[in-house]
């Protein structure tokens, strides 16, 4: 099968061993799945993401071997093709999503993570392997280029209820890239009166306000701190949703006194920050990851029913040989989010 493989530096279009499923698993054909900020940042910072990552968790992507390769993509719908042992119930022709991870209890997490493991290919590719107890049954009626976002919308849901944000807060989101913009979607959905979005890019801040942003800023032009004063004062919760060096900062500079910063965004490399400030104003700083199984079946819920509609979120479709060059461009801003269609 045709995939993309991510091999040292090099990422490339390849031919590579079509996978059998074993026991509890399922064959699928991918139909659509959406390029991550992790993934782009993983094929620049791959071996910094695995210091990290190991640093963190000595196991952490224990079966990633870059010189052996690694074919990313988590976030997908997929077509079951065939049934290994004990997974016969899904047939051919049903359409699933799944949190991506495989079970195995010889693994030292006693999971693969899909898209970060050299033993099973992610969704980059024609075929993924899936564990069925894991699979969710995408409702008819639900596009695949909407059903690919279950994950990234799985992301927003959780980092919102770990914030926990009353209605009457003011809030910021800093970045209106794919999480920030689901973020947005969950938040309004909660109920939240004020959402302000900082976005550098017009058309990012167009969709945000497209979305049902209260309020839009140009951090590159404008005096964020002002125009967040002149809408009711510093705002007392702050998503940072770049993560890009200095970012962190600057949602501590912005938040109010005894405000939260939840941190969505992943910065990939070393970053500084003034521990005084968070002091004298009282801050509590958290960072959030994934998501539980009980979230990603919600997010699927929502986009099911319409409670969460990103579809003008979708700005592009591109094929698996445009990938490479998508790859290069590294997050253009005239992008959104771009689905892959193998």
């Amino acid at each position: 099968m045709r995939a993309l493989m991510l091999r040292g530096n090099d990422l490339f279009v390849t031919e590579i061993e079509r996978p059998a499923p074993g026991p509890d698993q399922v064959l699928a054909r991918v139909r659509a799945c959406g390029i991550c900020g992790s993934d782009l940042h993983f094929a620049r910072y791959a071996e910094d993401m695995l210091r990290v990552t190991r640093r963190a968790d000595p196991a952490g992507w224990s079966a990633m071997d870059l010189a052996q390769g690694v074919v990313m993509g988590h976030e997908f719908v997929a077509e079951v093709v065939a049934a290994g042992p004990g997974a016969e119930a899904w047939t051919p022709g049903t359409r699933v999503v799944s949190v991506p991870v495989l079970p195995d209890p010889e693994a030292p997490q006693g999971v693969h993570s899909i898209g970060y493991s050299s033993r099973y290919p992610g969704a980059y590719g024609e075929y993924v392997i899936m564990a069925a107890p894991l699979l969710l049954r995408v409702p008819d009626g639900l596009p695949d280029r909407i059903a690919a976002l279950t994950e990234p919308c799985a992301v927003a849901l959780h980092a919102v209820r770990a914030a926990g944000p009353r209605p009457e807060d003011r809030v910021l989101i800093m970045g209106a890239g794919p999480i920030g913009l689901l973020t947005l979607l969950w938040l309004k959905r909660e109920g939240v009166k004020h959402v302000a979005v900082s976005e550098p890019a017009a058309p990012r801040r167009g969709l945000a306000a497209r979305l049902g942003a209260d309020l839009t800023l140009d951090p590159a032009t404008e005096d964020v701190t002002a125009r967040l004063a002149a809408a009711g004062g510093p705002p007392p919760v702050v998503f940072e949703c770049v993560g890009v060096p200095g970012t962190l900062q600057q949602a501590m500079d912005l938040v109010g006194r005894r405000g939260r910063v939840v941190v969505v965004g992943v910065c990939m490399t070393e970053d500084r920050l003034t521990p005084m400030l968070g002091i004298l104003k009282h801050l509590s700083v958290q960072f959030v990851l994934g998501y539980t199984r009980a979230e990603f079946a919600e997010a699927l819920a929502a986009l099911a029913d319409g409670r969460i509609d990103p579809a003008p979120m979708v700005t592009r479709t591109v094929t698996l040989a445009e990938l490479p060059a998508v790859f290069r461009a590294l997050g253009n801003p005239e992008d959104c989010k771009v689905i892959v269609e193998p």
